[in-house]
């Protein structure tokens, strides 16, 4: 009893370490009180021990008799084989992964070189394991390796594309798309809501688009989602003379230039001028008394002058000369006589009429004419031979009556709008603003017993541009919708790409598309040719690329024929106020062009409406 409660006081002395000697000097045969000291190795120990040994031995007669150490057993359970008695002591066979005198110590087996594990060590009681972080899959007990959860799992982003991360995986949708965990699918984002247009902005699926509105001027810039100012990237020498006087100012055929002259005695009409002209008809001047009385209108008519002459209630039509609307400067003079007139051109006579009254007309004593230039002062079909009066022509040097019209200059030099281009060629001029609109039709009627009809639209164009942004030609519904388009536009709207290009588009979707440097200084040809099955465009003689599938294409084009049948107008270098998004370019062509509408040459002068700086039949030069 003394040696099991000695082993369990605080400062036990009987230790692992001196149990085997311990035992071979004082157990199994009787120990000296120096041989007990060779054990305890001080003094004070020595002294305890020993007191108690005799007196154990003089009570039990020898340590042989000591009780089971191991009864009751003193191991800690859960950490312990075995327990030894040591005959005055015992001795806890531990587990492995506990320790200490009674095996009562978990060994933290984490805590050197993290058990071996690859990442995670999870400590245990008696115990330990590795473990992996998430998206890991543990590999022979120790090792983590990655986790392909899109291998593991097909379905696992549902629409999305799986993509593997170290550790993870990521639902990646399309550009545009955001991904909805809770249904597995790809929702579109509408970028619209995020305000990144200045102006107007159209969300489509996977993307948006910004729209500009270019009758005000502006185009879509780099960043396609703010807008920049149409600035022309070709010079045109639009410089103007203040000595011209241009006729073709006002649209609606009225003059352009009025004149009153009163005379006390009888004066006849002399009149001289230098004018060039490109276009084959339209009025120069009108001279006389109202309408009913004596006067003479100079027109132009199929490039030839052309006099048409009323006095007492007899009209006369006379037209003679060579062709004049060939662009240079020529003089152009009428001369009344006594009792004829004479039209001379470059001085020489080219018509003398027979008239047997004057122009000059007694009105409470005074003799009057009265002389508009560019338009007649009544309706044009009241003329004796009705006439398309708008004459895009030039005027200089002129000379009325003697040089008496000196009022005129002034006027014109305030007036830069009455000034003609100083040097100019063939063709029709667009300026950026504006447009001009006709009444066609496309659709051709059945023939025999044939109830279905046919219709075709053929468009050709030579366009030399301003600018790389710009309408020219459309056809426009009475919804203001727009079912056909051919532009000019610089950027690529799906790919989000800066480049210049010809398109022809079906409403808001371009059809067909081709790359082309606009800002060439050249002359193009720009050819498209539609039909019930076919579309097609072309320029310089090079194919668009299409972009519609061929059913897309079929309803498309069904679309257009639908829109053929009900009420259409044809716009030319520009859109009337539509929608800004019902089209994809609503600017105004800037730029030279002549065109062509199913083999008919089009001619500006004959649309219902022509915006007044829109010249038809002149075009200044490149500079």
């Amino acid at each position: 009893q003394f040696l099991r409660q000695r082993q369990r006081r605080a400062y036990q002395i009987f230790e692992e370490t001196k149990q085997g000697h311990l035992e071979r000097e004082c157990v199994e045969e009787r120990c000296s009180k120096e041989e007990a000291r060779e054990v305890f190795e001080n003094d004070p120990e020595t002294e305890y021990f020993y007191l108690k040994y005799l007196g154990c031995i003089q009570k039990y007669g020898c340590v042989h008799n000591l009780p089971n150490q191991c009864s009751p057993d003193p191991c800690h359970k859960e950490g312990t084989v075995k327990c030894e008695d040591l005959k005055g002591d015992f001795y806890c066979e531990c587990k492995r992964g506990w320790q200490g005198k009674t095996c009562e110590k978990d060994i933290d087996e984490c805590r050197a070189q993290n058990g071996g594990c690859n990442q995670l060590c999870l400590n245990s009681l008696g115990s330990y394991r590795c473990s992996c972080y998430s998206g890991y899959a543990l590999k022979d007990g120790k090792r983590c390796e990655d986790i392909d959860e899109c291998t593991a799992s097909a379905d696992i982003c549902g629409e999305a594309h799986c993509k593997n991360l170290i550790s993870s995986y990521e639902c990646v949708c399309d550009a545009g798309y955001k991904y909805d965990d809770m249904r597995k699918t790809c929702q579109d984002i509408n970028e619209c809501e995020e305000k990144l247009c200045e102006q107007t902005c159209v969300n489509s699926p996977g993307s948006y688009t910004c729209h500009c509105d270019g009758r005000g001027g502006v185009k879509l810039s780099r960043d396609m989602n703010t807008c920049e100012n149409i600035i022309p990237c070709v010079p045109f020498a639009v410089g103007k003379s203040i000595k011209s006087l241009y006729l073709g100012r006002m649209f609606s055929g009225t003059p352009v230039i009025r004149l009153r002259f009163k005379r006390k005695q009888l004066t006849r009409l002399v009149a001289e001028f230098d004018f060039r002209t490109f276009d084959p008809e339209g009025i120069l001047f009108f001279a006389g008394g109202h309408q009913d009385s004596t006067w003479v209108v100079l027109a132009l008519r199929k490039g030839r002058l052309e006099l048409q002459l009323k006095y007492n209630g007899i009209g006369r039509v006379t037209s003679s000369g060579p062709l004049i609307n060939h662009g240079m400067w020529q003089t152009i003079s009428v001369e009344e006589l006594e009792r004829s007139l004479v039209i001379k051109v470059n001085r020489d006579a080219v018509m003398k009429i027979a008239v047997s009254a004057d122009l000059f007309t007694l009105d409470k004593g005074l003799y009057q004419l009265n002389l508009t230039v560019g338009g007649i002062p009544f309706k044009t079909k009241d003329l004796i031979l009705p006439i398309n009066p708008r004459l895009d022509g030039c005027m200089r040097a002129w000379n009325w009556l003697n040089g008496e019209d000196t009022t005129i200059q002034e006027t014109i030099k305030m007036n830069e709008k009455m000034q003609c281009f100083s040097v100019a060629g063939r063709g029709s001029f667009y300026p950026g603003r504006g447009f001009a609109v006709f009444n066609l039709t496309y659709v051709q009627p059945s023939s025999g017993n044939d109830t279905k009809t046919s219709w075709e639209i053929e468009v050709n164009a030579a366009i030399q541009p301003a600018t790389d942004t710009g309408v020219l030609f459309a056809l426009v519904t009475e919804e203001a919708s727009v079912p056909l388009s051919l532009s000019l536009i610089d950027y690529h709207s799906t790919k989000k790409l800066k480049q210049q290009f010809i398109i022809m588009a079906l409403e808001n979707t371009v059809v067909s598309r081709l790359a082309i440097n606009l800002c060439d200084k050249k002359e193009h040809s720009v050819d498209i040719f539609l039909k019930k099955d076919h579309l097609s465009l072309r320029v310089d003689g090079i194919a668009g690329e299409s972009e519609l599938s061929i059913s897309e294409l079929e309803d498309s084009l069904s679309v257009l024929e639908s829109s053929l049948h009900s009420t259409v107008n044809t716009y030319v270098g520009g859109l009337p106020d539509v929608p800004v998004t019902s089209t994809p370019v609503t600017a105004s062509y800037h730029g030279c062009m002549t065109i062509k509408l199913n083999n008919k040459a089009l001619d500006l002068d004959e649309a219902l409406y022509k915006h007044s700086d829109i010249t038809s039949h002149s075009c200044p030069p490149v500079e």
